[in-house]
């Protein structure tokens, strides 16, 4: 919420500097984000008159114009706005100044005739829309006065966080009132009354409401003999303030009221209100609304409606409709002021996807009293701006105004929690500079809440008020209430953490995805209809309507992240994710939660080094990267080839299973999978479905070897279809415990071998703790290795 320090100083006086006061603010509650000085964005431009202006002699459409701006001689400028003419009072921006929108203004020529500077329109000074033609001005002061003089103001903004709970601070108002009781210092409040001849005896506005839980209150005012025009200057600088382009005065006062109260307003062309009356309902199903942003909506019975006597002409509390829009003919308006259900908005504005300030406001809502207020400001304002006169009263319609709400706070409990020595008539007086009134009844102090205030319910609430203006540096260090419990991580949050140390320490990197996706993407996946990632979780409320079921896979938000990443240019990748899936169960009202991992490889196994090229990713590092997670985890895993799912290609996938239980998968992605992606290397996955099994590990000490290792290459022939991971399997168990290492250094295919056989050089590495391993005891083990390997999978030795 940005907050013009010039608009606050209206309404409470403030001695502190601003970097004081943001510091004051946030030290209160009200966590100032940022201080912005704002300086005069006018304070380049002149304000001049136009001396000659003669047509361009080499373009129909251009005037050449000699303007003075106080200088010693005056500038000759190139204008084509139709209405620029001798005796002209003009804003000037000079050749080398800027406008407020940053655009720098250069001398040059146009058309062959010299332009030193630009005479301005509305639009170019983000004073109005007005962009066919220059302004006019009519200040009469001396040429070369800066326009600042009359246009803008230095300023600073405050970025303040409004949390949910806090709709009253969504307005200049609402923030003064904490600086008042900041300060202790009195709180003006905007003037409501009007001036004489300013009110008349007009009907009021029918008004009916049919559904008062969806309107509690709604308040409409006629106002007649309205001027549709340009608002005065300190109105168009306090919206420029706040980032607000100004529009007309009628316009320009519902969004300074917004902004002044935190109440939002809405006005209607009387004249286009069909019979003349208010009608707050529930729309009709099929019904349609053109909005002011000229959408075109198809109302559902859900929606609540402002309309007349036929036709809906606004979307409660989210935006008015295009048919009854003040215009430049508009004589008489309907000013509205009410207060709507929060979730009625929220509903609205979520279907339609249209967010306003109106709606941000409505949605955190709004109280009876200041509805009251915005009504009476903004008639005053248009009876001062815009030579409106008012109906001496409004039509009201309201259910039964909100229950006065009080809280007892218990001053000794108070004290208890923040160790301070406050008396009852401390704590009183420190509530009553927030407008909480507080009386002694016994040993509690009954505290009535406005309706302004929906965050105060509980005693807490109140302490927490009385902390604030007390101040939290007040508080005593010393706390009299002590803890001595102390947290300790479980069994698998450690393993959580090791997991996630390992995959750091293998290159990886952590991402985290929404937990919510495109059902479609289960089926671009190729998800069998019967796998149980097809129960899906489908939520009420979507935050957009495709994403509207929980995940019940971590790869389709990893092939997006995937997918931004290539956009961007980025395809070297390394990614893993670790995060819990939603599986729905039948019978059941929650769905069941497994946690998962996934991690997506693609690019180079390794950085480029000068010593040898860089290497794609491959199979073999997938694999690689599942035994050293299972390695750290204490499991041994068997890997089983083309097993997985038919996302991956037939013959490049394969499932992790340990004691026969299958623990994951992974494999090459299809190209079919990535669509549209067209990426320069190939993308693998790896999926485990249970990432926590195994036991967690103590690290060991082991002494380092006593006695040598004995080495011996082995030149096996395989028969083709047999996966080197079978063979080294195989060779491990039956190598036992003398067997210390193993290593494949060499593959052949070709001439000199069996048809169908393919040669593996395998290097065996044997050491014993007991004593020097002997020839013979080394032979012995081999023999057994190579009699099982010829047994269970026909690899015979090369001779």
């Amino acid at each position: 919420m940005l907050i013009s320090l010039n608009w606050l100083r209206e309404y409470v006086d403030i001695s502190a500097t601003p970097a004081q006061l943001a510091e004051d603010l946030t030290m209160l509650g009200l966590n100032v984000e940022s201080l912005e000085h704002r300086p005069n964005p006018f304070d380049a431009l002149r304000i001049g008159r136009v001396l000659t202006c003669e047509r361009h002699p080499n373009a129909d459409k251009l005037s050449v114009c000699t303007v003075d701006i106080g200088e010693d001689a005056p500038r000759h400028i190139v204008c084509g706005a139709p209405n620029v003419r001798a005796g002209l009072e003009v804003a000037v921006i000079p050749a080398g100044a800027s406008l407020p929108d940053g655009t720098e203004i250069k001398k040059g020529k146009l058309r062959g005739e010299l332009s030193e500077g630009m005479i301005c329109s509305e639009i170019e000074l983000g004073l109005g829309e007005d962009a066919s033609g220059i302004m006019e001005l009519d200040f009469d002061v001396p040429a070369g006065t800066p326009l600042s003089a009359k246009f803008g103001e230095e300023d600073w903004l405050l970025d303040i966080e409004v949390t949910p709970n806090r709709p009253d601070q969504l307005g200049v108002l609402g923030v003064a009132r904490e600086v008042a009781a900041l300060y202790d210092t009195p709180l003006r409040l905007p003037a409501t009354a009007l001036r004489a001849g300013g009110e008349t005896s007009l009907a009021p506005v029918p008004v009916t409401v049919e559904d008062s839980a969806g309107c509690p209150r709604y308040i409409a005012r006629r106002l007649t003999g309205v001027t549709v025009g340009p608002s005065p200057e300190w109105l168009q600088a306090r919206l420029l303030a706040l980032g607000l382009r100004p529009i007309n005065n009628v316009v320009d006062i519902t969004n300074y009221v917004l902004f002044e109260t935190g109440h939002p307003l809405h006005a209607f062309d009387a004249a286009r209100l069909a019979g003349g009356e208010i009608r707050v309902r529930r729309a009709r199903q099929g019904e349609r609304l053109v909005t002011l942003d000229e959408k075109t909506l198809e109302l559902c019975a859900e929606d609540l409606v402002i309309a007349d006597a036929r036709d809906p002409v606004a979307l409660a509390g989210v935006m008015g409709g295009d048919a009854s829009k003040v215009t430049d003919s508009t004589r008489e308006l309907v000013l509205e002021s009410a207060v709507f259900d929060p979730r009625s908005v929220r509903g609205a504005r979520r279907r339609y996807d249209l967010s306003t300030d109106s709606s941000y406001r409505f949605e955190r809502g709004t109280a009876f009293s200041t509805a009251a207020l915005a009504s009476a400001r903004a008639t005053q304002l248009f009876v001062e701006l815009a030579g409106a006169v008012a109906a001496d009263r409004p039509d009201d319609v309201a259910a039964a105004a909100p229950p006065t709400r009080t809280v007892a706070l218990r001053p000794a409990r108070a004290n208890a929690l923040l160790g301070t020595t406050l008396t009852a008539e401390d704590m009183a007086a420190l509530l009553a500079r927030f407008g909480l009134e507080a009386r002694v009844a016994g040993d509690a102090l009954e505290t009535a809440i406005p309706d302004t205030r929906p965050d105060l319910e509980l005693e807490v609430d109140l302490i927490e008020e009385v902390a604030r203006l007390h101040g939290y540096n007040a508080v005593p260090r010393e706390n009299r209430v002590r803890n001595t419990l102390y947290g300790a991580r479980s069994e698998d949050e450690r393993r959580v953490e090791r997991l996630h140390r390992a995959l750091t320490r293998l290159g990886c990197r952590e991402v985290l995805t929404s937990t919510f996706m495109d059902p479609r993407q289960l089926d671009l996946l190729r998800v069998p209809a019967d796998d149980p990632r097809r129960r899906t979780v489908t939520v009420l409320n979507p935050l957009v309507s495709f994403n509207e079921t929980l995940r019940t896979s971590l790869l389709p938000g990893l092939l997006d992240v995937l997918r931004t990443n290539f956009h961007r240019g980025q395809e070297e990748l390394r990614l893993y994710q670790l995060g819990r899936v939603y599986l729905a169960r039948d019978g059941e009202a929650l769905p069941d939660e497994p946690l998962r991992l996934a991690v997506l490889l693609t690019g180079h196994a390794a950085p480029a080094h000068y010593s040898l090229p860089a290497a794609p990713t491959t199979l073999a590092d997938l694999r690689g990267l599942a035994l050293a997670l299972a390695e750290d985890a204490g499991l041994i895993l068997d890997v089983d080839y083309g097993a997985a799912d038919p996302c991956y290609v037939p013959g490049a996938s394969f499932q992790l299973k340990a004691q026969g239980s299958v623990l994951g998968q992974g494999g090459l992605l299809r190209a079919s999978v990535l669509g549209d992606l067209k990426p320069k290397r190939e993308v693998y996955v790896l999926e485990i479905d249970r990432p926590l099994a195994g036991a967690l590990r103590q690290a060991r000490y082991a002494p380092l070897p006593a006695f040598p290792a004995a080495g011996r290459d082995l030149a096996l022939l395989v028969p083709d279809g047999v996966a080197w991971e079978q063979v080294e399997s195989l060779l491990r168990r039956a190598g036992g415990k003398l067997l210390e290492d193993l290593a494949l250094f060499d593959i052949y295919r070709g001439k000199g071998l069996p048809e169908g056989r393919a040669s593996y050089a395998v290097r065996l590495s044997f050491r014993s703790a007991e004593g020097t391993l002997t020839d013979k005891q080394v032979d012995k083990v081999q023999q057994r290795i190579l009699g099982e390997l010829n047994k269970a999978l026909k690899v015979e030795l090369r001779s």
